[in-house]
């Protein structure tokens, strides 16, 4: 007597509270993990985790100073590797900023080495030291080989199939060196996804630390890169003449492209766009002065694609944000545009800026433009047509390391062409099947969960970064770091937000309703 029935919808509702506003934070900021996302001890026996990477810089610099230059080519990639072995093992988050600071500080340590051994090493093993990094990302490949078989890691697993069919074809047609080291830049990448994948439960960290390494080092490559401009730096001026770039202007005031800390101005200006639109997420005043002195940087490198994909992801981010992040936005451009006329009214800072912005409204002058569209003419047929493809190490900087160098084709202008003429039809199927379903998996999770404007940032940096696979390929190295991020980060915040941020229900027969209910609504 007096059974209270209780109905599917009343027994959600007492369960768990409603799916479709998940308990989250204020815009912009981390959700706070619970016990049951900290079971790992992530930074368990690492209460310092920044001491380790700060030794590692401080000590280079001593060396650099001390004009060791030979040493620091061994002692750098192996104090890198030490390094990220100890985070990788202690602190998952703190691993992948260690990872991007080496990205973005490599160059950058290889120039000093050169410039104190006064020669230029076109094989210098510092450059070593973030691939040495990142590759311990395959040790949860082997510990997690149980997930590939999951729909989550789906796409992961297509794309997997197609690089290693692109390798096989280039092992046959240019040997195992040139393939090898393409299939470590277009795979890298997909391996920082798995492994973000698998560590989800560290989301907040990952929230934390990867805000902070993207302002921080965002702040300090364009500080950087605008010195550079004014006033280059005699190891940055050694480097530009004894590798002959050409293309990256001459080592006087005002006179080269702005290229920073890193290889080139191309890597350069789509990480720092990456790095700003990924600070819309971040807090305080730091973003702000990124935002003064990165757009200027960005303009400053004369990389007109960058520009163009910064600017789709402008659009993206104003169209998914809500009115009041509109607001922020609209008027953090606005903003930025006032600061920017001063600097503009400069001559030395406006007329390579100007003369880059004019070659876009005259496509006809533009000989970039008409290179492009020639290599389109005559790569065409020849992309689509081959059924097999020509494998990894057939084009880009591998060919360096064929027998045959003198048919290298280091420059594809075009990422789009370049993967059915190394994949063939197999590898392209497979590998364009996986990216499209991984940016729409981020599309979806990004606006199932848009309390967290990481994630709805993330996403723009995708958008923005495949957007240029016209110009040139973007998936790979560390623009496709930033893309594989991008599209990640957006699904482990959603599965953060549903699987540790809402209880579980009782057991028997109500739960079993409930999760059917749960199912329905997700």
């Amino acid at each position: 007597m007096g059974r209270m029935l209780v109905t599917p919808s009343r027994a959600a509702q007492l369960a768990v509270p409603k799916p479709l506003k998940p308990p989250g934070p204020p815009y912009g900021e981390a959700p706070a993990p619970p016990p049951a996302a900290t079971s790992g001890t992530p930074t368990k026996g690492l209460r310092h985790p920044l001491r380790l990477p700060l030794a590692l810089f401080a000590v280079t610099l001593l060396l650099v100073l001390l004009h060791q230059g030979r040493l620091v080519e061994f002692f750098f990639p192996l104090g890198a590797f030490g390094v990220a072995l100890v985070l990788y093992w202690r602190s998952p988050a703190h691993y992948l900023g260690f990872v991007c600071w080496l990205f973005f500080l490599t160059p950058e340590v290889r120039r000093l080495a050169d410039f104190v051994n006064g020669a230029f090493n076109d094989q210098s093993p510092i450059m070593v030291a973030p691939l040495l990094a990142v590759a311990l990302t395959g040790l949860t490949l082997l510990k997690h080989v149980t997930l590939l078989g999951q729909r989550r890691a789906a796409p992961l697993v297509l794309i997997v199939i197609a690089l290693f069919y692109a390798y096989v074809i280039g092992m046959a047609q240019v040997g195992p060196a040139p393939a090898t080291y393409t299939l470590i830049n277009w795979l890298y990448p997909v391996m920082v996804a798995f492994y973000l994948t698998v560590t989800w439960r560290h989301y907040p960290d990952y929230h934390r630390v990867l805000l902070k390494t993207f302002v921080f080092g965002g702040l300090l490559m364009s500080l950087y890169g605008l010195l550079e401009f004014v006033s280059p730096m005699p190891w940055d001026a050694f480097w530009l003449i004894a590798s002959k770039m050409q293309s990256e202007g001459q080592p006087v005031p005002f006179g080269m492209r702005v290229s920073s800390t890193m290889n080139s101005c191309g890597p350069f200006a789509v990480t720092l766009m990456a790095l700003l639109l990924m600070s819309f997420a971040a807090r305080g005043k730091a973003r702000i002065v990124l935002g003064c002195v990165g757009i200027p940087a960005l303009l400053l490198t004369s990389a007109r694609s960058t520009w163009g994909g910064f600017a789709i992801a402008l659009v993206y981010s104003f169209a998914m944000l809500d009115g009041k992040s509109r607001l922020r936005l609209l008027a953090g451009v606005l903003g930025l545009a006032v600061m920017a006329t001063p600097l503009m009214m400069i001559d030395q800072v406006a007329e390579p800026v100007m003369a880059r912005f004019s070659t876009m409204q005259d496509l006809g002058q533009d000989n970039s433009y008409q290179a492009r569209a020639e290599f389109y003419k005559s790569f065409f047929s020849s992309a689509f047509t081959d059924i097999a493809g020509q494998g990894f190490g057939s084009i880009g900087l591998g060919t360096k390391l064929s027998d045959n160098k003198s048919q290298a084709m280091v420059d594809f202008d075009s990422g789009l062409m370049e993967v059915p003429f190394v994949m063939g039809w197999p590898g392209t199927l497979l590998y364009t099947t996986g990216v499209l379903m991984l940016m729409w998996r981020a599309y979806r999770a990004s606006r199932l969960h848009p309390t967290d404007l990481m994630a709805v940032s993330g996403v723009g940096v995708a958008v923005a970064i495949f957007s240029m696979m016209i110009f040139i390929n973007t998936l790979t190295s560390v623009s496709g770091m930033f893309f594989f991020l991008g599209v990640t980060l957006p699904v482990i915040s959603l599965r953060y937000a549903r699987e540790c941020q809402t209880p579980r229900p009782a057991s028997g027969a109500v739960a079993r309703r409930v999760e059917q209910y749960l199912k329905k609504v997700r």
